[in-house]
């Protein structure tokens, strides 16, 4: 399929503002299929997607055909025969109407009343209750027996002894988290100590600049007065 001479100026594709007029460098404009099977599935691609179509004149643009329905023949592309147009970028009024129709997401409410107050005590809070509630709890007879290596507990391990194990892991990742949380904290401060430090060395260096300009404007008015004198300097002593 190639162009044709006798044909719409435009793209017939709604939205689409390619025409013979603005068109991109590389863009072409390709009638509908001769064959009834392949106009009529262009018409059902594009028949919601053009205001107006007049199979017999109306051009789609290359813009709207993948690249792999083009073929290079004598130094220019050719639209393949097979060539189905799936290419259609959204415009901005149905993006807009896209935009409009999302509801916000709300979070979602507790389901239980634990989950209701737990929301309500800090990170602090629930950290200092663990710790407390940690020191109360009576560690199991025989703890480290009920332990392999892998740290899961034995098959006879009592309950006991398994909650109390997932108490431990609980606590220690806990622990690092909070050694992590600190270091971020540090590493944060030494960035914003060093990004303020640079602001006061740009600001020296602003004024140190402000003071040279000064001290050159100085000098070459210093400069001039001079070559003054001596033109004057030297006129007297000419006469």
């Amino acid at each position: 399929m190639t162009d044709s001479k006798h044909s719409h100026p435009h793209c017939a594709v709604q939205n689409c503002k390619m025409s013979v007029f603005n068109k991109i460098p590389g863009t072409s404009f390709h009638p509908f299929p001769t064959t009834n099977e392949m106009r009529n599935k262009w018409l059902n691609i594009l028949k919601s997607r053009c205001s107006s179509i007049d199979w017999a004149r109306s051009r789609i643009c290359s813009r709207h055909f993948e690249n792999r329905y083009f073929d290079i023949v004598d130094s220019r592309r050719k639209l393949r025969d097979n060539a189905l147009p799936s290419l259609f970028p959204a415009s901005a009024s149905s993006t807009q109407r896209v935009v409009r129709s999302l509801k916000p997401v709300e979070s979602t409410p507790p389901r239980t009343k634990i989950d209701r107050l737990l929301n309500r005590m800090t990170q602090t809070q629930l950290l200092d209750d663990v710790k407390s509630t940690m020191r109360l709890i009576k560690v199991p007879d025989n703890f480290s027996d009920y332990v392999n290596d892998d740290l899961h507990c034995n098959p006879d391990t009592p309950v006991e002894a398994q909650l109390w194990l997932l108490i431990k892991k609980q606590d220690h990742l806990i622990t690092r988290l909070m050694q992590l949380v600190l270091q971020n904290k540090k590493h944060v401060e030494v960035l914003q100590k060093n990004m303020e430090e640079s602001r006061n060395e740009k600001k020296e260096m602003e004024q140190s600049l402000e003071n040279y300009k000064y001290i050159a404007k100085c000098l070459q008015e210093k400069h001039a007065t001079l070559e003054e004198q001596i033109e004057i300097l030297t006129a007297v002593e000419s006469r």
